[in-house]
């Protein structure tokens, strides 16, 4: 009997040593609630991204220089600066699990909100999709990552979002914007 349980607890620490780490926990947003807190919806390409300590030196942030190609609701510089948390300074790296990562070259869609000098991703990565060229065509894909869970506002496990075409992705946030200014305008 004892060697069964120090036979299981041996397998329970193999199993908790193989999961993740760390993982961040997020309330999903729907598109609406991912505009509601926009200044603007860009679809771009990353021109450039450099990481950075903080002004108190205490986490490493990351900018990316984003140029717009279309403008899909909103207003927006025709370059943007997204700022977000993690990234590479050196021999230090902060990877922040939830946060949108950019690549230069990268095609995206992005909601961006106001921060300053430059732009967030509002929703964390929740409102940041890769482009991605498929032989059916352009797909917005969600870059949530798999550290990543969502749940609904009573605590269920949220629905993982999911890729869409790209034209009926910009067409659903184009209607969604129309809906929200006609309500508002009421």
């Amino acid at each position: 009997m004892k060697n069964r349980v120090l036979v299981g607890l041996a397998v329970a620490c193999m199993i908790a040593a193989a999961l993740p780490a760390t993982a961040s926990t997020f309330v999903a947003m729907n598109q609406e609630e991912l505009m509601a807190s926009s200044a603007a919806v860009v679809q771009g390409r990353v021109l450039e991204v450099r990481s950075f300590w903080n002004a108190d030196h205490t986490i490493i942030v990351s900018e990316a220089r984003v140029e717009v190609t279309d403008l899909i609701a909103g207003e927006a510089p025709a370059v943007v600066t997204v700022r977000t948390f993690g990234g590479e300074v050196g021999n230090y790296r902060v990877e922040a699990n939830g946060f949108p990562t950019f690549s230069p070259g990268e095609k995206t869609v992005l909601y961006l909100s106001a921060d300053g000098d430059a732009f967030r991703v509002a929703g964390h990565a929740q409102g940041h999709y890769r482009i991605r060229a498929t032989a059916k065509g352009d797909f917005a894909v969600p870059t949530l990552g798999d550290g990543v869970r969502l749940f609904t506002r009573d605590g269920k496990l949220a629905p993982a979002p999911v890729s869409l075409q790209l034209d009926d992705f910009k067409n659903q946030i184009r209607e969604r914007r129309n809906l929200i200014e006609l309500r508002d305008v009421r």
